[in-house]
């Protein structure tokens, strides 16, 4: 699995360099995420990030980090907090009326999260490293030459287990501002 994933990231990034149009892409993003486990849904929390890769007029290869925090999670006093950090592949639509084009694409990569059980002895904080994947879509709108906004949906499995303090899965709506150069 790991050798059929290497070969298609490979393969996204080689058509990319392909294209001699390519930029470097930076940016950053805010938005809400809420985490959902077996047994619990999570409340919708402030997520942030950032992001850099490449793009082209068609397509787009970045890595991004993204941070999560609640605090007084599911108790008093204690924290929960998660660090994404993944592969974003997609494709972008042309432009319409010169400013809007949509997009749609797919992420693979890690999440680690930590909960900080505060003043709960005997228990002892946890935390646990899980492989996410999946998939967003959004809009872009071009304000300059070098920059645009994005604003998009992402939604994230991941392969938590029952034991896992990670969510089985994460839901997350957010805006960007991003930089070509």
């Amino acid at each position: 699995m790991k050798k059929i994933l290497m070969f298609v990231l490979l393969t996204l990034v080689s058509s990319v360099y392909a294209d001699s149009g390519y930029k470097i892409l930076v940016g950053g993003e805010f938005g809400q995420a809420k985490g959902n486990w077996d047994d619990y849904t999570g409340e919708w929390e402030d997520s942030f990030g950032l992001r850099a890769g490449v793009e082209t007029d068609r397509t787009r290869i970045y890595i991004s980090y993204n941070y999560t925090k609640s605090e007084d999670f599911n108790f008093v006093n204690t924290d929960f907090e998660s660090h994404m950090i993944v592969m974003n592949f997609g494709a972008k639509t042309d432009k319409y009326y010169g400013l809007f084009r949509g997009f749609v694409g797919g992420h693979a990569g890690v999440l680690y999260s930590l909960w900080n059980l505060g003043e709960y002895p005997p228990l002892e904080d946890e935390d646990d490293v899980n492989l996410v994947i999946g998939g967003q879509a959004g809009i872009i709108i071009d304000v300059i030459d070098n920059a645009y906004l994005e604003a998009g949906y992402r939604y994230s499995l991941t392969d938590a287990d029952n034991d896992s303090i990670n969510p089985g899965s994460i839901q997350t709506y957010y805006g960007a501002i991003n930089l070509k150069f």
